[in-house]
Formats: structure tokens, sequence, C-alpha cells
């Protein structure tokens, strides 16, 4: 019960997180784009901002910590099933994490590209956020594979 209740908790805020982040897309492409004015800057409100750069942090969070108690090679979250679960189960939950991976990558990559490459400082939220997602993903990595500096 406490591991879907944990992660219900985390795919809504992976949700909030895609949400916050496809909108300020679509405001941004809107913004750019001459006739368009379904959207403005004003469309994107600062409590989207603020849920934008919150949930962000949170998943990103989520992401490097579970990455770095996760063997190089091995499923994140595995862990979490013990040695009799089913195989349908640990397909589950290596599936349900590799999804979660890949939506978290897709649309941080995207903030990215279009915040900071794209449109930079359009809508400074997206570029932010973009801009941290780049340095978070790179720290997640460096987790996940245990890289740490020479002494």
């Amino acid at each position: 019960m406490k591991m879907l209740f944990g992660a219900v908790i985390a795919v809504t805020l992976l949700g909030l997180y895609v949400y916050s982040v496809v909108t300020g897309i679509s405001v941004v492409r809107c913004v750019t784009t001459t006739g368009c004015t379904t959207q403005t800057l004003a469309s994107f409100t600062s409590g989207m901002s603020s849920v934008m750069a919150l949930i962000g942090g949170l998943v990103s969070a989520l992401v490097i910590a579970e990455l770095s108690i996760t063997k190089p090679g091995e499923t994140p979250m595995a862990r979490a099933l013990d040695a009799t679960s089913s195989g349908a189960a640990k397909k589950a939950v290596q599936v349900v994490t590799m999804l979660y991976l890949l939506i978290w990558v897709i649309t941080g990559l995207a903030a990215f590209v279009v915040g900071s490459m794209q449109q930079d400082n359009v809508l400074r939220p997206l570029t932010d956020l973009g801009q941290s997602w780049l340095g978070l993903a790179v720290a997640a990595g460096y987790a996940y594979f245990g890289i740490k500096p020479q002494s």
C-alpha cells in the first residue's frame, strides 16, 4: 500500500510537470508565431510558473535520488520488490520506471530546446527550467553510473 501511494504521488507530480512544460511551450509557440492570438505571455500565470519550478525540482530530485541508489545496469526501483515477486511484477516495475524516466527526459529536453535554444527568454520560467534540467540530467547520469571525481 505504501509503495502504491508513493507511485500515485510520483506519477501525479510527473503529470503536473509535463502539463506545465507543455503549456509553457504552447505559449512560446503562439507568442512567437505571427497572427496567433489564442495565447499571450499573460496566459502563463505566476502560479503556473511556480508549479513548473517547484514540481520540476521535485520530479528531478526523485529521479536523481532513485538513480543514485541504483547499481549501474540495474533497473531503478527493482529493489522495491522482494525476491519472491513474480516475473510479471518485476516487468511491470521495469516498464513503469523506464516510462517515468523517458517522460522526464523528453519533457526536460523539450523545455531546454524550446526555452533555451530556440526561443531564449521568451518565457523566462521555461528557459530557467530547461537550463536547470540540463544540469540535473547530468547529475542523474553521474549518480546512476557512480562517476566520482578522482581524489
